[in-house]
């Protein structure tokens, strides 16, 4: 028996079988792509998204309007958290409640900036964050112990007031790494807490930045402004033309009726 012969018979007779299957399996796609094709509905166009170039909302009785660029992430409103699926379908506008809302913007001249600048490790201007805050003083005043809790009282007691800052100062231990040092200030006035401050050294020392807290006068509204460590001593400018800014974008018909 010539077994080349019978094996070169056996490879045709598979390879033509093997060739008249995807044959088969292509026509078979073919047909049931045209079925999808011609049961689908026709294709409409999307309708274009357009995106209002004002950010408004009601924090604590008094609505804000301002333009999106300030907003470097995105503002949010009362409902479902940023974390959750559907946030997206919270109320939004003038009469919808904002829970937070967190801004960026050049300094001293208070303008707009990239997300790519706000973010980025040498930014020289200020980040603003604005929540609604129904503590008062008391809860400002809860905070800074929260800051200071990784601190012995022994050392907080030690508290000196600097004068070029004009904040009482004391150097204590960082919350989350007790091996570091980290800086703390605050300002009482008439027995109230009024502005509370951490600063964080970065690995650049021009880089390290401090986060100044304090309630919004005649509002209940937390304010938080992040900046350099350099500009520290300037701090009531700081606070000065960021009140000056938050007092602007109050929107002229407020509804807080």
């Amino acid at each position: 028996m010539d077994y080349e012969k019978v094996g070169s018979v056996f490879f045709n007779v598979v390879w033509g079988a093997l060739r008249i299957c995807s044959a088969l399996i292509v026509v078979v796609l073919g047909f049931c792509l045209a079925a999808v094709v011609v049961m689908s509905k026709p294709w409409e166009p999307v309708e274009k998204v357009v995106v209002d170039p004002l950010v408004c909302g009601r924090m604590s009785g008094v609505v804000y309007e301002l333009h999106r660029g300030y907003v470097i992430y995105w503002p949010e409103y009362e409902g479902k958290s940023s974390w959750e699926v559907g946030f997206t379908k919270n109320k939004k506008g003038c009469d919808a409640n904002l829970v937070s809302l967190f801004l960026a913007m050049s300094w001293p001249e208070l303008k707009p900036v990239s997300f790519s600048d706000a973010t980025s490790f040498s930014f020289s201007g200020v980040t603003v964050g604005v929540e609604p805050w129904g503590a008062g003083e008391s809860g400002l005043r809860a905070v800074l112990r929260s800051y200071l809790r990784a601190t012995p009282e022994s050392i907080v007691a030690q508290a000196v007031y600097e004068n070029k800052i004009g904040m009482s100062y004391v150097e204590g231990v960082h919350r989350a790494f007790p091996d570091r040092k980290q800086d703390f200030f605050w300002l009482e006035e008439d027995g109230r807490m009024k502005y509370i401050v951490y600063c964080v050294k970065a690995y650049k020392a021009d880089q390290s930045y401090c986060d100044l807290r304090y309630l919004l006068p005649g509002a209940d509204v937390l304010v938080s402004i992040q900046f350099l460590r350099g500009r520290l001593s300037d701090w009531r400018e700081v606070v000065s033309k960021v009140d000056g800014f938050l007092s602007s974008a109050v929107k002229k018909d407020n509804l807080n009726d």
